[in-house]
């Protein structure tokens, strides 16, 4: 936007505004991890992480939720056997930004179900965890996901191939 305050006959200088917006923008940089390949014994201890690509020049929240509440046995549905068909495991995340990491508590699966009590559960875009006055142009999310040794448990998992989905929303705070 260009305005022009108004030149007199015998002024001497022309005053021009020069004004611009950059809009808004928050979401999830191209080429993003769509699948993890995590340990494969559930019966040792785990601690993984990965990164998610992020592209938000205003600051903005990130919310993680578990589409099941645990690792579900996909392969065999419980039989009354005395064995576990599920598994829970406990993920935070840290915000990398202009202004340093935010880094969020560590909830357990089940807190992170749509409505759980996790501080970062959430579907809604621009709620979650918060990047603070930062921005994450370049920058990721790491999500780090770890579950306990499974051998001194009881009950034991069955056997079998075990799931479940994280979902991720960002946007500009809300």
């Amino acid at each position: 936007m260009l305005t022009v305050v108004s030149a007199q006959a015998h002024t001497d200088s022309v005053a021009i505004d020069v004004t611009a917006r950059i809009k808004e923008r928050c979401g999830f940089a191209a080429a993003g991890p769509d699948a993890v390949a995590a340990p494969r014994d559930l019966e040792t201890a785990a601690n993984f992480s990965l990164a998610v690509g992020l592209d938000c020049n205003t600051p903005y929240a990130l919310g993680v939720t578990s589409q099941s509440g645990a690792l579900l046995n996909v392969d065999n549905a419980d039989d009354g056997s005395g064995y576990a068909f599920s598994k829970r495991y406990r993920v935070s995340v840290a915000l990398e930004t202009d202004k340093g990491v935010v880094r969020s508590t560590r909830c357990t699966s089940d807190e992170m179900e749509e409505g759980g009590r996790c501080d970062f559960a959430s579907m809604v875009p621009g709620r979650g965890l918060k990047s603070g006055a930062g921005i994450s142009v370049g920058r990721n999310a790491v999500i780090t996901i770890d579950w306990p040794s499974q051998a001194a448990a009881e009950p034991r998992l069955a056997a079998g191939h075990y799931k479940d989905t994280l979902i991720l929303v960002v946007g500009p705070r809300a």
